[in-house]
């Protein structure tokens, strides 16, 4: 039980990670809320013209679903 609960506050954590705006930073671009839709995710820092950062933002998006699914398959087996 406590290790459920333990995964459900780790993917909670993770899901709140706004990749987007991590990449942006790193990258030195501008807040992904303040230019095209305002929506923090791979299209709009694509519209950066940054390949490379929205092609991060999307694996990171990714990554944080793919690991919060397998943690929860891995508990239930």
């Amino acid at each position: 039980m406590l290790a459920a609960f333990a995964i459900v506050a780790l993917a909670y954590l993770l899901g709140s990670i706004s990749f987007a705006v991590v990449v942006s930073n790193v990258f030195g671009l501008t807040d992904p809320h303040e230019y095209g839709s305002g929506n923090p995710g791979a299209t709009n820092v694509l519209r950066t013209g940054n390949r490379k950062a929205a092609l991060l933002t999307l694996l990171g998006d990714g990554l944080k679903g793919f690991v919060a699914v397998y943690a929860a398959q891995e508990l239930a087996a």
